[in-house]
């Protein structure tokens, strides 16, 4: 032990303060109490307080009195009972010894632990006594290594979502063992987890409602179709059309099916592309691409079929139309809407590439009957047949066409009766 050093002034220590710290180490003892655990006269206080007798130099202290630390106040009483029942004169006996070195010691009071709740923007701080910090530490009553070595724990509460995970400290659950503090923080965090829910579904209700408020409006008569106007119908049965503007009339204008009435209006074998608008709240059109009839051939039935360009034979009827050029050969029997076949849809497609100096010339189109195709010009008589050009397979048409044009810029060939272009140079015979 170090020297104690000389005590500033004379050495003199007012009573008061003496009767202050002796009330102090005492546990807040009465002034009977006091004069009762200890003899003021006694040197060994003087010894404590470090304090030199007047007119005496500085003695050694005592170094076999080992300071005794009093954890509770409990141990106080103790050893004061223990000094009043020894007996008189016993100065410096054991018991008085022990007392001494108690009254002069430090208490150390239990340090308290704080939890910290997150979740909130100024976290909530209680202390806890000891108890309630071995419950928090672990529900086998052991204690934990921080407890052990007397560190300061802290405990982080997270979220009611996450306790019992891994990581998270327990908590009790039960009243009784349960901070007021902390289980009004717990019941405002699951309130407030279920004002968020309740909004949320409050909000999507209201959205659902309002849609389906729309949807309902919407699809009511109030917008329904009143007014239909039909573009490109020129050939189309009167019929075919005025069904499909019956459709359209009076249904609702969220309600239609434009696909549908297209699909109807195509069945048309003069229709080959229809399509539908709506046009919000009460308007509607229909427009439609027809079929362009160029030419026409007789089945075996000795009916004209009319063909568009695509070989779709638009209509049937009993004698040859005149202002669509004559296909000769041997076309099959079908119905409005069908294919007139490979070979009578190459000789479609031969008339529409005709210049029209050649279609002034030209009174019919052959169709062989391995497919290959020719023209037969008018002749200069109705009981003279005219030039005969040959077109060959039906390759390479537009070639075949355009060789024909430069020889008929030639002078004498119309008095030629046979001209093949399915080859070049071109051969003739004038």
């Amino acid at each position: 032990m170090s020297v104690p050093q000389s005590p500033i002034g004379d050495g003199s220590v007012p009573d008061k303060v003496l009767e202050e710290l002796l009330a102090a180490f005492s546990g807040g003892s009465t002034a009977a109490d006091i004069e009762d655990l200890a003899d003021f006269d006694d040197p060994t206080i003087d010894t404590i307080l470090d304090i030199e007798p007047a007119g005496e130099s500085s003695g050694e202290i005592n170094t076999d009195v080992q300071p005794v630390i009093a954890t509770t106040d409990d141990d106080l009483n103790v050893w004061r009972r223990a000094k009043s029942a020894a007996p008189e004169g016993a100065e410096h006996d054991t018991v008085t010894s022990q007392v001494e070195q108690l009254s002069s010691a430090n208490v150390v009071a239990p340090k308290k632990q704080t939890i910290k709740i997150g979740g909130d923007d100024q976290p909530d701080a209680m202390y806890l006594n000891e108890e309630a910090g071995e419950r928090l530490r672990g529900s086998s009553g052991r204690a934990t290594e921080a407890s052990i070595s007397g560190e300061r724990n802290t405990i982080l509460i997270v979220s009611d979502d996450l306790e019992g995970l891994s990581g998270g400290i327990p908590l009790a659950t039960n009243s009784a063992s349960m901070d007021p503090r902390l289980r009004a923080r717990r019941i405002a965090v699951r309130r407030a987890i279920g004002r968020r829910r309740l909004k949320w579904f409050v909000i999507i209700g209201v959205v659902l409602v309002l849609v389906a408020g729309s949807l309902t409006l919407l699809g009511s008569s109030i917008f329904a179709i009143s007014h239909v106007t039909p573009s490109g119908a020129r050939r189309i049965d009167d019929a075919t059309l005025q069904s499909a503007v019956d459709d359209l009339m009076g249904t609702p204008a969220l309600l239609v099916d434009t696909r549908k009435v297209e699909r109807a209006l195509e069945l048309s074998p003069w229709v080959e592309k229809a399509r539908v608008s709506v046009h919000f709240p009460h308007n509607a059109t229909i427009e439609l691409v027809e079929r362009v009839p160029l030419a026409t051939y007789a089945g075996t039935d000795n009916r004209f079929r009319i063909m568009s360009v695509d070989g779709i034979v638009v209509d049937v009827i009993a004698g040859q139309p005149l202002e669509f050029m004559l296909v000769k050969g041997p076309g099959p029997n079908v119905e409005p809407g069908k294919s007139s076949g490979q070979a009578f849809t190459h000789a479609a497609e031969l008339v529409e590439a005709l210049s029209p100096t050649v279609r002034r010339l030209t009174a019919l189109v052959n169709v062989g009957d391995t497919g290959d195709l020719s023209l037969i010009f008018h002749g200069k008589t109705a009981e003279k047949q005219g030039t005969t050009v040959i077109l060959g397979a039906a390759t390479d048409l537009l070639d075949k066409l355009t060789r024909l044009e430069a020889f008929l810029q030639r002078d004498g060939s119309d008095q030629c009766t046979l001209i093949n272009v399915s080859t070049s140079p071109i051969s003739h015979k004038c």
